[in-house]
């Protein structure tokens, strides 16, 4: 099944089947972008939800170069694409950003990475900046199938909803978590809003 979804036509697909498009969807209403912003999407895939933003200075980052070969044919000057990881040297490099999309990411990775990251999105963040999270769930009173689904996702790293927060609180003032409904979408989905940034970089992102 892994190596199935690295096709970016059948990742797509499969996010239809398991109501993924209906929770990015949800997360883009959320993030409330406006035309001309800055705005990072760290693991972005193949950026399938791009014609759903307004006009933006948009920057996309994944680690599968078909995904991201993928996303720069269909977009072309819509926005920046890089086939690596962001690190606190993009992020000085690139930033600041208004706006961050982590789709699907988080339960990828372990929780020292989850740190680093978000210390570097952190330092990156410009005031009134917000951070949006969509990440697979195990939680309580989940029905079995839906745990099923879960536990069998593609990330070594699922997480109950207190074990997201753990990772997200050290780096911002106010996050807010939700398990959000939505019909014939399985209750596998853990929606994280992160604001005002603890910890900055002493040298100032550069516009």
């Amino acid at each position: 099944m892994r190596s199935i979804l690295k096709s970016p036509q059948i990742y797509m697909a499969f996010q239809k089947l398991v109501g993924g498009i209906q929770m990015r969807s949800h997360c883009l209403d959320i993030l409330q972008a406006h035309e001309g912003e800055r705005v990072l999407d760290v693991g972005c895939g193949p950026a399938y939800y791009l014609n759903d933003l307004p006009r933006l200075d948009y920057y996309g980052f994944d680690t599968d170069e078909r995904y991201i070969d993928h996303a720069k044919r269909r977009f072309g000057e819509r926005g920046h694409f890089f086939a690596e990881p962001f690190d606190e040297s993009r992020a000085r490099e690139l930033g600041p950003f208004d706006g961050v999309l982590l789709m699907g990411l988080l339960h990828h990775l372990d929780d020292q990475s989850c740190h680093s990251l978000l210390g570097a999105i952190a330092a990156s963040l410009r005031p009134g900046g917000r951070v949006v999270a969509l990440d697979t769930v195990i939680h309580e009173g989940q029905h079995r199938f839906e745990h099923w689904l879960a536990v069998h996702d593609r990330g070594e790293f699922v997480r109950t909803p207190e074990a997201f927060l753990d990772l997200a609180k050290p780096h911002f003032e106010s996050v807010q978590g939700q398990l959000p409904k939505a019909s014939l979408t399985p209750s596998i989905y853990w929606v994280m809003t992160m604001r005002k940034p603890i910890a900055v970089s002493d040298e100032p992102a550069t516009p």
